[in-house]
Formats: structure tokens, sequence, C-alpha cells
């Protein structure tokens, strides 16, 4: 320290005595000076005590985490014959002692619990969810969807969703139909597994559009959901909402609903093309013979798509009463509708073959070589 006196000595005269001498630009970068090396020297030592803090939080939290994770394993690995209220009562007492009120504790039982459920079914998940909501951890996840920021009431719906806290239905379901696409689409995703009472009681408020990606996302959660009761879906088929009606569409085609047929058929007079083409494709899936006068009096007024997909549900009913106007649609200067009513011909369990051998004497050269490719078993339509 000796070697260092002199020069603290002459650092204090500067500024104790002899600083008034110095012009006034001089006494400015001193100054200055003074700051930067007092700023340098407080920057330091926040960043020493950051890290300090930072060793002593990851060091808390690898203990914690090693803690928590050895208590959750423990649980999982119960035999599942075991009664669940024995097993809650063996380790409730012992996760209720934790410090749960030490944010950082708390977040990751949350975090580990989120976790061992998402990988783990059956019983580890039943009693990872009743402990979730016995230690009031659903607490948490109730404030998140009550937060302002969108982001973080996403958060909170997917917990909810992951740990089947059935009580958060009724919080959830505000958003099943708010502007904001993501937040609508997780709410929307939710509500369904979280209410098993009236779990598409969403689609009766749906204003805002489900988009394409979104649709895709609840078929496969309706659709693999085994517990989920199906209703009738033909009730949403008068919605206003034209992306919920196709969605409704999807989901009768997936389950076969015959109950549907009426207002499917009546769904030929409507105002979007993709709902017109997705309605005929469920008559000619279902075979709904009814709907053949129906598909043949709105014909002449549908686009391209709409008429090829008449003419194919035409011939996936096969009733033959309409035989006659498919054999008129080969002189069609559409090569599309042509081919299209050759393999609705075709389709003819019956005469379809013998049908197309004879239109093919008859008819154009042009016309011959779109029979034979039609007869060609190799070619699939």
């Amino acid at each position: 320290m000796s070697f260092f006196n002199p020069a603290f000595t002459y650092i204090r005269e500067i500024f104790t005595e002899r600083l008034p001498y110095f012009p006034a630009n001089i006494r400015a970068c001193l100054f200055i000076i003074l700051f930067c090396v007092v700023a340098i020297v407080e920057l330091y030592i926040y960043i020493a005590l950051r890290r300090i803090n930072q060793y002593k939080k990851k060091s808390q939290e690898k203990k914690w985490k090693a803690h928590i994770h050895n208590m959750l394993a423990n649980l999982v690995i119960y035999d599942e014959s075991d009664d669940t209220d024995e097993i809650i009562e063996h380790f409730f007492p012992r996760l209720q002692k934790l410090p749960l009120h030490i944010p950082i504790v708390k977040k990751i039982l949350i975090t580990e619990i989120l976790t061992y459920h998402k990988n783990f079914i059956g019983k580890p998940a039943e009693l990872l969810s009743l402990l979730y909501v016995k230690l009031h951890l659903d607490q948490r996840s109730r404030e998140k969807v009550k937060n302002k920021n969108w982001e973080v009431k996403i958060e909170g719906i997917r917990e909810a969703n992951e740990m089947e806290v059935g009580e958060m239905a009724d919080d959830i379901i505000k958003y099943t139909d708010d502007e904001n696409a993501l937040l609508r689409m997780e709410a929307q995703a939710a509500y369904i597994k979280l209410s098993p009472k009236d779990p598409f009681r969403f689609l009766d408020r749906a204003q805002e559009r489900i988009l394409d990606w979104h649709q895709l996302v609840l078929f496969e959660i309706i659709t693999k959901d085994k517990k989920l009761q199906i209703p009738s879906f033909s009730k949403w088929l008068r919605s206003s909402n034209d992306t919920v009606v196709m969605l409704c569409l999807k989901l009768i085609d997936h389950f076969m609903q015959f109950d549907a047929a009426e207002e499917v058929e009546r769904l030929l007079k409507h105002h979007n093309t993709k709902i017109v083409k997705k309605a005929i494709e469920i008559i000619g899936k279902l075979e709904l013979e009814s709907a053949e006068k129906h598909m043949f009096e709105v014909y002449f007024d549908q686009p391209l798509e709409i008429k090829t997909e008449i003419l194919n549900a035409i011939g996936r009913i096969s009733s033959g009463r309409y035989s006659d106007f498919l054999s008129s649609r080969i002189y069609s200067d559409n090569y599309k509708i042509k081919r299209e009513a050759l393999y609705a011909i075709k389709r003819s369990a019956d005469l379809g073959e013998a049908k197309l051998r004879e239109i093919y004497r008859q008819t154009s050269l042009e016309n011959q070589a779109i029979i034979n490719h039609v007869l060609d078993s190799r070619i699939k339509s």
C-alpha cells in the first residue's frame, strides 16, 4: 500500500487544494475523469454482486429442483393398485412442508409437476393433478388467466389445460372468441377438454374466424379424445360464422353423422363455395340419395370445381336415376367434367363398365381416349 500512498495523496491534493487554480476547462475534465472512475468502480461492484446473487440463486434452484424431483419420482413409481387417497395422504404433507412462499420454490414445483404430467398417463397423471389443486397451485394459473398480457393468459390456460383444472372452464370461455388468434385457439382447445358437460358451447358464441390451422388442431383434439361426448354437429351448420360451419362439416364427415343429412343438403345453396364443395363431398361419402335432386338443380349455376364435385358425388351414390345426366356430360367442352362424369358412370357396380363400352362405340376419338384412361385399372381416379 505504501507504493500507492503518494499517488492517492497527489490525487487528493488536486481535488482539495489545487483545483481552484486550474483553468475552467481543466477543472471540467478532472470532474469528468472522477465521474468515470467512480462509475466504473460502481459497475464492477454491481457486476460482482449480481454474479454472486446468480450463483446463490442457481445453487438454490439446483438444490430445490433435485429435492422436488426426487419426491415426484417417488410418487409416480407407486404401484397403481394402491388407493389414490392413501397416496395423496402420504405425499401431500411432504409437499406442503416445502417453503412455497418462496417464489422460486413454488415456480420449480409447478414446472416439475407440469413436466411429469406431460410425460405420464393414467394414475400418476391423476395423482399429479389432484396434488396440483390440493396445494392451491392452480391459483397461479388463475392469476395468469386474468393477467392483462395475452402471452401470460396463454401460459395460464395451458397450465389449466395440462393439469385438467375443470373449475377454470368458466374463466377460459371468455377468451374463446378473443380478437387475438393465438389466445382464442388456446382457449377453445382448453375449453373442450375442461368442460365435459358442454364442451362445444364456445361454438354458439363464435364470431371470430377459426383459422385453417386452428381447425386442424381442434379436429385432432376432438377426434382423439375418447372421453369426449360427441354431439350432432348439424346444430351449428346454420351459424353465421363460415369457419364454424366448415369445422362442423369436417367433424360430421369424420363421425359419419347421418342425422345431419337434411342440414348438409341445405348448404348446397350456401354463399361460400368452399362450404358447398365440402357439403357435396359429404353427401357423396354418406351416399345420400335424397340429395341427388338438389345437386342436379344447382349444378348448372356452379363453378367448375363444384360441378366436378357434384359429378363425383352422384357417382358415389350410384342410384342410377341420373345416368342419362352423367352420359350427357361427356359432351362438355371441359376435359375435367368429361373425365369426372365417366368416372361417375364407372362407379356403378352393376352396369358401369358396360355403359362406358357402349358409349365408347358411339363417341368421338377424344372421348374414346378418355374412356380408355378411365377403364385402365392401373390408374386410380
